[in-house]
């Protein structure tokens, strides 16, 4: 008979997996970098704040109609995309990211864990995004020069990749004190045809 380690055991030792990934990364590159393969294989787009004229008025619509406040502890985030035809949109998606601002050494990558869900309305056909808890954040373990001076900066935590619709505000519900980013990935290039072997 088949016998499974407790869910939290299996976080723990997932977290430190993640950690000593991380480390012999940081030690083989010299420095503690993003590793690739958390990141999706398209070329991330800075995107600068979108104008209200912008914004389709079908999405603060939906918002108002469909989203409610937040409850007591959370914090609702709001992302309005502009507007873009409906077969301009297949081709672009969204990042949504969760984190915090903190103290940093600047040498060590710097990690918050938690989950990013996606949720459905009922009775609506839309849904929205909640992260329950950030955690503790997860640090490489790289000793910096004495004398670093520390650095305030954006720790990341969950994060999703969802289509991109104007037409409908993304909503994310976070412990306050969560910050949540956003960035658009477009693709690199035309469909390339695979090869039948």
């Amino acid at each position: 008979m088949l016998r499974f380690a407790p869910a939290s055991i299996v976080r723990r030792h997932a977290c430190l997996i993640l950690l000593l990934v991380g480390l012999s990364g940081a030690a083989h590159s010299g420095r503690a970098d993003e590793s690739a393969a958390d990141e999706p294989a398209a070329e991330p787009a800075a995107e600068p704040a979108a104008d209200p004229a912008a914004i389709d008025p079908e999405a603060i619509k939906n918002l108002k109609a469909a989203y409610p406040a937040a409850p007591a502890g959370k914090t609702r985030h709001v992302i309005l995309l502009p507007h873009k035809e409906r077969g301009a949109e297949g081709d672009v998606k969204v990042e949504i990211v969760a984190g915090r601002t903190i103290d940093t050494d600047g040498v060590n990558t710097v990690r918050f864990g938690g989950e990013l869900r996606e949720r459905d309305i009922p009775g609506w056909g839309f849904s929205y995004f909640e992260v329950d808890s950030l955690g503790a954040p997860l640090s490489t373990r790289i000793a910096p020069a004495p004398g670093t001076p520390t650095v305030r900066a954006f720790a990341a935590g969950p994060r999703m990749l969802v289509r991109y619709n104007s037409r409908l505000p993304l909503v994310v519900y976070a412990p306050e004190g969560t910050e949540i980013r956003w960035r658009l990935w477009h693709p690199e290039g035309d469909l390339a045809p695979a090869e039948a072997r």
